[in-house]
C-alpha cells in the first residue's frame, strides 16, 4: 500500500504581514528609518549637494560652451574717464568658431561686492600686448592675456545710513508731494557719474559668478547667440589690490 507523504506546511508567499494595517506600519516605519539615514548622512558631509556652486580659486581655469577664462588678480584702477574701475587680470579663449562679441562676455559674468554698495556696469577688454587699443570682438580658439575692465557705479539703495533714515521715518512710503522733476531730465544724463572711491577703499574682494551658456534662438528673434543658463558653472572670490 501506498503512503502519501504528510503535506508540508505551505511557504510563505509574502515578505510583508497580510493584514493592510501591519504592512502600512512597517512602510512607514522603514521610509522614517531611511529619512533618518539619509539625514544623518547628509549632516556628515557623506552626501554631496546637487546644488552646491563650483568654488574655485584665483589661478584656476573656468570652462563653459562659450569661453574658457583664467582669471589671475582684480584691482581697482582709473578708467580713461577718471573714475574708479575693477579690472581683472585673465587668461581667456573663446570656445566659438566666429568672433565672440565682448558684450556676450558680459552677460555672462556677474560681478558682486561684499557691501553690496557698488554695481559693476559695462565690461571692456584689452589685450595685455595692446593695452591702448578696446577690442570689440575676440578671435576664435586663440589664447589671449587680457584686462576686463567693469565700470563701476553706487547700488541703488546702497547707502544703509540713508535707507535707515527712511526706515525711521513713519510717512515714508506713504505719499507726499508729488515729484515736480522732469522724468526725461537730459541733463542729468549727460552728468558724470559719482566716483565710487570712497566705497572702494573698504572692500578688500570682488566674487566673480560665472554662469553656464549656451548657443540657441531667442523667444521671438530665432537666430542663434550666446545665453546664459540658470546653471552656474563657478564662483571666484578676488582679493582686490589698488592699481
Amino acid at each position: 500500500m501506498a503512503h502519501h507523504a504528510p503535506d508540508t506546511p505551505e511557504a510563505p508567499s509574502h515578505l510583508l504581514p497580510r493584514s493592510m494595517l501591519w504592512r502600512v506600519a512597517v512602510l512607514l516605519v522603514a521610509t522614517a528609518v531611511l529619512g533618518a539615514a539619509t539625514l544623518a548622512l547628509w549632516a556628515t558631509g557623506g552626501l554631496a549637494r546637487a546644488d552646491a556652486t563650483p568654488e574655485k580659486e584665483p589661478g584656476d581655469t573656468v570652462r563653459t560652451a562659450m569661453y574658457t577664462l583664467t582669471p589671475h588678480k582684480a584691482e581697482f584702477v582709473s578708467d580713461d574717464s577718471g573714475l574708479t574701475a575693477l579690472q581683472v587680470r585673465a587668461d581667456l579663449v573663446s570656445n566659438d568658431t566666429e568672433p565672440l562679441p565682448v558684450g556676450s562676455l558680459d552677460l555672462v559674468i556677474d560681478v558682486g561686492f561684499p557691501s553690496g554698495r557698488i554695481d559693476a556696469s559695462a565690461l571692456s577688454v584689452k589685450y595685455v600686448r595692446h593695452p591702448d587699443g578696446l577690442v570689440f570682438d575676440i578671435q576664435p580658439d586663440m589664447r589671449e592675456e587680457v584686462l576686463m575692465t567693469w565700470s563701476l557705479r553706487k547700488a541703488e539703495g546702497g547707502d544703509g545710513q540713508e535707507q535707515q533714515g527712511d526706515s525711521d521715518n513713519p510717512l515714508a512710503g506713504l505719499g507726499g508731494e508729488p515729484d515736480q522733476g522732469d522724468p526725461f531730465d537730459f541733463d542729468s544724463l549727460m552728468e558724470k557719474p559719482e566716483d565710487v572711491a570712497p566705497l572702494a577703499e573698504k572692500e578688500d574682494e570682488v566674487t566673480l559668478t560665472f554662469s553656464e551658456t549656451e548657443f540657441s534662438p531667442g523667444f521671438t528673434d530665432q537666430s542663434k547667440s550666446w545665453k546664459s543658463t540658470d546653471q552656474v558653472a563657478a564662483e571666484m572670490s578676488l582679493p582686490l589690490g589698488q592699481g
